[in-house]
């Protein structure tokens, strides 16, 4: 499991170094748990805007070099896949109105481009591949896929999307209340309840760990005015990037997404520092007798040369299907059927995270094992399990590299966090460039039992005995 943000896509979840994490929740988990995945701030596109922005490869003869635009050609390929993304996300947002940029992304394929609703859901669907939007903690953006003949519609409408959402007052108020049936959803799953805790107990109040639709207060404070003018800030030279891959001319797409603000080099607005808290937040749930538990250590940001491997040993330990956690408790001894490892990285730093569900009774249990598997973990690494988990994350990335609307996402992600065009080659480098000893040392730094946030959600008599 790689978390990621809260939003109407599922794409983007790739990690740092170029290497598409979002594959890594494997198959055989269940639909619960992929659904808690994609919860408490579900991984979208890691906007982190680091490192010297290189020379894009869009050119265009009224703009000339447009270092917010890159087009990734396809050759022969029907399908195309294109996006905007903005680097400034729901963290960004003022303390006072937080969940306002979630609330602009609901707008924004609402009413756009002076289209009503109903013409605008026309659009969509003649479309066909798929029109998204989606809010992340560091970044927000909208894509589309469609078929190359549909390439100028679709480009327009992504602009319009951005540029021209629609503020009206009624608008406005029925997004609100989509927003807070959100906030009740979650508050009425233990799965997001526990998500959002494990963020809290190791971020405290930094705007990291804050919801990303805000809260009921937060929301009573947004109108049309308030939203329009968070927009107007959001759209500025350097905070955009656009990427559109498939069989297309780079000079008709910059032409065709010539109103967009893509002279400047995309850069994130900073955020406060981040301190790990080892903290412990409990949640009671007094319906039924599971326990949902997660623990939380300090991992790395997305600029560390660290995440590559972190992504390996996090494969071993609770990514794959013969990781450690998932054979022992789910296949050894039953103990669960929803046991993961994950990473949750953002530009300042980064998580690495643990989660389970069980029975109450079974919940101290699962504890001692997990905690077993993690002291053992640095010494007993074996070259063999290395080498599986890079195969497998290897061949996942030539899968994803193959999908118009996932190398879209990549491009996007490596563009956005290392300045440079996303290549396969140099990604599967990367990986097979990973160490045993150098993932012994990783895991001997990282799970330490004096350095590790806590969160649980459950009966009442099993939050007395967490520590």
């Amino acid at each position: 499991m790689v978390s990621g943000e809260e939003g109407r896509s599922g794409w983007n979840r790739w990690g740092g170094s170029g290497i598409p994490v979002g594959w890594l929740a494997p198959s055989f988990r269940s639909g619960r748990a992929k659904r808690a995945e994609e919860s408490h701030t579900i991984a979208v596109a890691r906007l982190a805007g680091l490192g010297p922005w290189c020379r894009l490869h869009a050119m265009s003869e009224e703009r000339g070099d447009l270092p917010g635009l890159f087009v990734r050609r396809l050759p022969g390929r029907r399908a195309v896949s294109a996006g905007i993304w903005l680097v400034g996300g729901a963290a960004h947002d003022p303390a006072e109105l937080a969940g306002a940029t979630h609330l602009v992304e609901h707008l924004t394929l609402r009413r756009c481009g002076g289209r009503g609703r109903r013409e605008l859901a026309r659009l969509v669907d003649r479309l066909g591949g798929g029109v998204d939007a989606w809010t992340g903690a560091e970044g927000m953006g909208v894509t589309v896929q469609t078929t190359a003949d549909a390439l100028d519609e679709a480009l327009d409408l992504l602009t319009d999307a951005v540029l021209e959402p629609t503020f009206d007052a009624a608008d406005v108020e029925l997004e609100r209340r989509v927003a807070l049936a959100e906030l009740e959803l979650a508050r009425s799953d233990p799965e997001d309840r526990v998500e959002e805790a494990i963020l809290r107990a190791a971020w405290g109040p930094h705007p990291l760990a804050r919801p990303i639709i805000g809260d009921a207060e937060s929301l009573a404070r947004l109108g049309p005015r308030s939203l329009e003018e968070h927009h107007r800030r959001m759209i500025r030279p350097g905070g955009l990037l656009a990427v559109v891959c498939g069989d297309v001319d780079p000079g008709r797409v910059a032409h065709r997404l010539g109103r967009l603000p893509l002279g400047g080099s995309p850069v994130a607005p900073p955020l406060p520092a981040l301190r790990f808290r080892a903290g412990t937040v409990v949640e009671p749930w007094p319906a039924g007798d599971q326990v949902y538990a997660r623990l939380a250590f300090p991992g790395v940001g997305l600029a560390s040369n660290e995440v590559t491997a972190l992504l390996v040993l996090n494969h071993i330990l609770g990514g794959g299907a013969s990781s450690r956690l998932f054979q022992r408790l789910r296949e050894e001894e039953g103990l669960t059927y929803d046991v993961f490892s994950g990473l949750i990285l953002r530009r300042p730093g980064g998580l690495v995270e643990i989660g389970w569900a069980c029975n109450a009774t079974l919940f101290e249990r699962v504890r001692e094992v997990v905690w077993e598997e993690l002291e053992t973990l640095p010494g007993t690494l074996e070259r063999r399990e290395v080498a599986v988990a890079v195969e497998s994350m290897s061949r996942g990335l030539t899968l994803d590299a193959e999908d118009a609307s996932a190398r879209c996402a990549m491009e996007a992600s490596e563009l956005l966090e290392r300045g440079r065009p996303f290549e396969l080659e140099t990604a599967v480098a990367e990986l097979k460039s990973v160490t045993v000893e150098r993932l012994r040392e990783l895991a001997a730094r990282i799970f330490q039992p004096g350095s590790v946030a806590r969160a649980v959600c459950g009966p009442e008599h099993v939050l007395e005995r967490v520590a």
